[in-house]
């Protein structure tokens, strides 16, 4: 099954988003920020695909994003934001790659989480 990394300085959401992809049958792994998160991408940790929020202390998710293209790594990301509306964050965002397509909004519905990681991943059944 697919490995997934989960990065979010907020500790519930991690415990929370953890569980239910387990007991959707997928590995996960997770990061309590972004700079453990660079560190994983550095270090080539296997993961099928990333689950990134975007605003977090120190080293935001927009800075993993640039590392992760700098290293030229091209595995998919489902973007996370309690903000709605910046606009700088979405042309910063369709600066390295993405699209709104790949944001989703806080508090997140687990169901909809689920059918964007099948997605991604490419897995035909989705909900």
């Amino acid at each position: 099954m697919a490995k997934i990394l989960v990065v979010d300085d907020e500790e519930g959401i991690v415990e929370v988003f953890v569980e239910f992809l387990a007991q959707e049958g997928f590995e996960v792994i997770s990061a309590s920020g972004g700079g453990e998160a660079i560190g994983l991408l550095k270090a080539g940790v296997a993961m099928d695909l990333m689950i990134l929020d975007m605003k977090m202390p120190r080293i935001t998710g927009l800075d993993v994003l640039k590392v992760k293209k700098d290293l030229q790594d091209i595995r998919p990301v489902i973007i996370l934001t309690g903000s709605m509306g910046q606009e700088k964050i979405y042309k910063d965002l369709e600066g390295l790659g993405f699209r709104w397509e790949d944001v989703i909004y806080k508090p997140v519905d687990l169901l909809l989480l689920l059918n964007e990681v099948k997605k991604k991943l490419g897995m035909n059944r989705h909900l």
